[in-house]
């Protein structure tokens, strides 16, 4: 597809792409019920009936910010680590460590989101669990290689899962906090010492 065509095309995607960034920042803000449809579309650029035609309902907009969401994680760490060779189960996991650093320097609204979400309860949570949530967990099966080789200490799954997703993420939500304290996690320096900071207290070697 060439000309006039395909670049209404290309500007409806730019369009769509910049609705679901700004929904994201919106909703990772302000939750669900604070999020406003109309602040989203002047933010994006755009205007409401635009984002009716491309989302419906505030509600389909909220889920499809989150699939967007979960897209990105998958295309920024999970896939790039699937496709690379490791010598080693150590060396697979610094470098999703590394690379999710990244990702949480610059999606905070993930875990933010998902906090929303989660002190509130209810359907929305329900449905991420199980459109995404679970799929990840159950694919985590690196956490039981990591203690069966002795690289990390021995407990539950579920407990190293969110111990880990926990000190991966906190410092990014909280990163105002951090930078009033004159702490700087965002910098490209910032991410790698903390990427290396959790793999220094995760792998025993």
């Amino acid at each position: 597809m060439t000309g006039p065509r395909k670049l209404s095309q290309n500007r409806a995607e730019e369009t769509r792409d910049r609705i679901l960034e700004k929904a994201r920042d919106a909703f990772a803000e302000h939750g669900f019920a604070g999020a406003n449809v109309r602040d989203i579309a002047r933010e994006a650029g755009t205007t409401h009936s635009m984002i009716t035609y491309h989302f419906g309902t505030k509600d389909q907009l909220w889920r499809a910010a989150v699939r967007d969401m979960f897209q990105h994680i998958r295309e920024e760490v999970f896939e790039p680590v699937e496709q690379e060779d490791h010598d080693s189960i150590a060396e697979r996991f610094a470098s999703m460590t590394r690379r999710y650093a990244a990702y949480c320097a610059r999606h905070p609204e993930h875990a933010r989101i998902t906090i929303q979400e989660t002190i509130r309860g209810g359907e929305r949570l329900d449905w991420m669990v199980q459109e995404f949530v679970k799929a990840d967990h159950a694919s985590a099966d690196w956490l039981q290689d990591l203690m069966d080789e002795g690289l990390v200490p021995r407990m539950p799954p579920e407990s190293l899962l969110y111990i880990y997703v926990g000190m991966m993420q906190l410092p990014f939500v909280l990163a105002k906090e951090a930078q009033a304290l004159g702490y700087d996690f965002e910098s490209e320096a910032g991410i790698e010492r903390h990427a290396e900071s959790v793999l220094k207290l995760m792998l025993r070697n």
